[in-house]
C-alpha cells in the first residue's frame, strides 16, 4: 500500500509502464471507465500523495509522471491526464501521449491514425511501423514565442527565449550537462520571471540540422528527454531564421533523438518510438 492512511485496497489499480527517449511514466488506463469513476480517484484528497509516492524512484514504481487516460464523450477521443512527480498537475507532456498513443494501438486495437486530446490540444497521431521498430508520429499543432528573457540566479545570468507549446518553455543556446542542472536547474526553473514555473532547454547545434538539447523539466526535475521542449525549440529556431519551414531536424537528447519539422501550415510534427515496460497492481 502506498498511500498511508488509506483503507487497504481502496488505491489498489492495475497500471502500466511506459517510456519514449527514457522520460518514464506510470499509466493508468481507465478509458472505458465510467466518468464517476475517475472523478472520484482523481477528487480524493490523498491523489496527489499517491502520484509523490508512486513514482519514487526509491519507494515507489518510479516515474516522471502518472498519465490517466480516459474518453471525453463531447469530443468522441481518448483524453490524457498529467500529473507531474511532484504531485502537480501537467499540461502537456508529448514523450508521454506517444507512450499512450502506443498503448491504445496496441491494447484498445486503434487505428494507424486517430487523434487524443491533451489539455485543450486535439493532437493527431500516426502509428508507422519501420523494421519492427513502431514509431509515433504526432502533430503537435503551432508554438507560441514570447520573447527574450534575461535572468539573475546564483548560478550566473541567464539569456534565452519564453515559447508556449500549450506549456512555458525557458529556451538558452549553451550547453549545460545532467550533472550542472542537477545541481542549478531549479534556480531557473522557479525563478520568479517565470510565476507559473517553467521548462528549461539548453541547447546547442551538433551538425546541420541538427541539436544537443538537455533539459530540466517543470514538476519532473532532470529527465532524459522532453518533447514539449523538442517542439517549443522547433518553433523557436523556425522564428529566428535558424531552420526553414519543411526541414527535417534532429534533436538529440540523453534519452535519444526525436525528429520533427515545423509544416508549412499544419504545425509542427515530431516522431519517436515508445515502449512498454511493465505493467502491475498496486
Amino acid at each position: 500500500m502506498l498511500v498511508q492512511g488509506k483503507v487497504e485496497g481502496q488505491f489498489l489499480k492495475q497500471f502500466v509502464k511506459y517510456q519514449s527517449l527514457g522520460n518514464d511514466f506510470i499509466i493508468f488506463d481507465w478509458f472505458k471507465k465510467p466518468t464517476t469513476f475517475v472523478q472520484e480517484q482523481l477528487k480524493d484528497p490523498q491523489w496527489k500523495a499517491f502520484v509523490l509516492k508512486i513514482c519514487d524512484r526509491h519507494f515507489g514504481v518510479g516515474a516522471d509522471g502518472v498519465l490517466v487516460i480516459t474518453s471525453c464523450p463531447q469530443e468522441g477521443v481518448p483524453e490524457v491526464l498529467i500529473f507531474n512527480a511532484d504531485g502537480s498537475n501537467g499540461q502537456t507532456c508529448l514523450n508521454g501521449l506517444r507512450c499512450v498513443a502506443k498503448h491504445l494501438f496496441q491494447e484498445h486495437k486503434f487505428p494507424k491514425q486517430f487523434s487524443i486530446k491533451m489539455s485543450q490540444r486535439m493532437i493527431d497521431c500516426v502509428i508507422e511501423t519501420k523494421e519492427s521498430v513502431t514509431l509515433i508520429k504526432t502533430n503537435v499543432g503551432v508554438s507560441e514565442y514570447l520573447g527574450e528573457q534575461t535572468i539573475e540566479t546564483e548560478a550566473g545570468t541567464f539569456f534565452g527565449y519564453k515559447m508556449s507549446i500549450g506549456n512555458p518553455h525557458f529556451i538558452v543556446f549553451d550547453k549545460k550537462p545532467i550533472e550542472w542542472l542537477l545541481q542549478h536547474g531549479a534556480l531557473i526553473e522557479s525563478h520568479s520571471a517565470f510565476p507559473h514555473r517553467t521548462n528549461v532547454e539548453f541547447v546547442v547545434p551538433a551538425g546541420k540540422n541538427r541539436y544537443d538539447v538537455t533539459v530540466y523539466e517543470r514538476g519532473c526535475g532532470v529527465t532524459l528527454a522532453c518533447s514539449s521542449g523538442a517542439a517549443a525549440i522547433m518553433g523557436l529556431l523556425e522564428h529566428l531564421g535558424q531552420i526553414q519551414k519543411g526541414d527535417e531536424i534532429e534533436l538529440v537528447m540523453p534519452g535519444g533523438t526525436v525528429i520533427g519539422c515545423v509544416q508549412q501550415d499544419s504545425g509542427i510534427t515530431l516522431m519517436a518510438d515508445a515502449q512498454y515496460v511493465f505493467h502491475g497492481s498496486i
